[in-house]
Formats: structure tokens, sequence, C-alpha cells
């Protein structure tokens, strides 16, 4: 029994390191591979690129004050579930496989202790990203972590192929993409082209359009 503990113990160890070594590589990639390239689903790119990093584009505009600026703090809600089940189906496979060759490994605890990381990696990564842009708690706001991690995503924002990372900067320190100074670019203003872009792309400015022609079009309709 004790060696099974012992075994079991080991195994969600291991499985939880691997959860958060991957979540982050896997974050690193899909940040720059898919939120800041125009692949499918191309609502990706719009949301992000187009839209949530032309409006929260440099120190003035980081923190939102404008319903537009909220589109795209977050994921669509089938992102988790997707982005969940294509870091976690591989091992089911690798679980149901070490069990038909009876390999003594406990991979059922190991599995669950793998998603449940990975779930709360991704819980991380929308939360966090959240209360980054838009503040809320004075207790998170003022640990040091946080103050790493804002600084490290604030850094992205004005240089967009950097700190691809937002919860923990493992791929961004392996792969050569971490910077830890700010540039002297953040200093400046959003100018007015960042946020036109946006507005050409959001669902705010979609909707402000067509208001717009509706007003045309009631107005013609007066005449």
């Amino acid at each position: 029994m004790e060696v099974l503990l012992a075994l079991i113990t080991v195994t969600l160890v291991i499985a939880m390191a691997i959860a958060i070594v991957q979540a982050s590589f896997f974050e690193w990639a899909f940040h720059r591979f898919w939120l800041h390239r125009p692949w499918l689903p191309e609502s990706c790119f719009t949301a992000h690129t187009l839209v949530h990093h032309q409006l929260c584009k440099y120190g003035d505009t980081f923190h939102v004050t404008e319903p537009e600026q909220e589109e795209a703090l977050t994921f669509q809600w089938w992102g988790g579930p997707v982005l969940i089940a294509i870091n976690v189906l591989p091992w089911v496979l690798v679980a149901w496989g070490m069990t038909r060759l009876h390999s003594g490994v406990p991979m059922v605890p190991g599995l669950i202790a793998f998603s449940v990381t990975f779930l709360a990696y991704y819980i991380g990564y929308e939360g966090l990203h959240y209360l980054m842009h838009k503040p809320r708690f004075a207790f998170i706001e003022n640990s040091g972590f946080f103050r790493f991690i804002k600084h490290h995503h604030a850094i992205h924002h004005v240089r967009m192929n950097k700190n691809l990372n937002v919860v923990l900067p493992i791929a961004d320190f392996c792969l050569g993409t971490l910077v830890l100074e700010m540039p002297d670019l953040a200093a400046k203003p959003t100018g007015e082209r960042a946020k036109f872009t946006a507005r050409q792309h959001s669902r705010f400015g979609r909707q402000l359009r067509e208001d717009e022609q509706e007003k045309r079009a009631s107005g013609a309709g007066s005449r």
C-alpha cells in the first residue's frame, strides 16, 4: 500500500509539472501563431490583434475605461473547452495505451491531475489577463507576482512579438522572447489610427455603423 501511495504521489507531481510546462508552451504558440496571425478561426486574430491590441496599446490605454475595450478581454465561451481538449486528448490516448500495456503506472490519477492543472492554468490566464487590464482587487494588484506578470504583459502590448506568455513566462525564457525592460515607445499616447483600426473590426464599431445606417434610412424615408 505504501509503495502504491508513493507511486501515485510521484505520478501526480509529474503530471502537474508536465501540465504547467505544456500549458506555458501551448499558450506561447497559440498566442503567437493564432492570436497574432489571421488563421482559422479568423475571429481570434480580429478580436485579439485588431481590437484588443489597438484599444489597449500603450500605457495611456492599457487599463480599460471604455465599453469597447472590454470586447476582447476574454475568449469566447467555447474557447476554454476547445483549448483544454486539444491538450488533454493526447494524454487520454497515452493513458489508454499505458493501461492496455499493464504498465503499473496509475494513469487515471495522473490524467486527472494533468487536466485539473491545465484547467487551473487556463482560468489563471483568463482571470489574470482580465485583472491586468481592469484592476479590481487591491490585494492581487499589490502582490509581487502580479506586478511582475502585469509589467511583463504590458511590454507585450508594445512589442507584440515578445512576452507572449501571460501566466508563467517559461516558454518566453526558453524560446528567447522574454523582455524585462519596458520600451520607451510605451510612453507615447495611443494614436487615432489604432483606435480607427479597432473601430473597423469591433462589435461596438459595427453596431455604431448599423445605427448610423438606420438613422439615414429613417431620415430618407421621412422626406
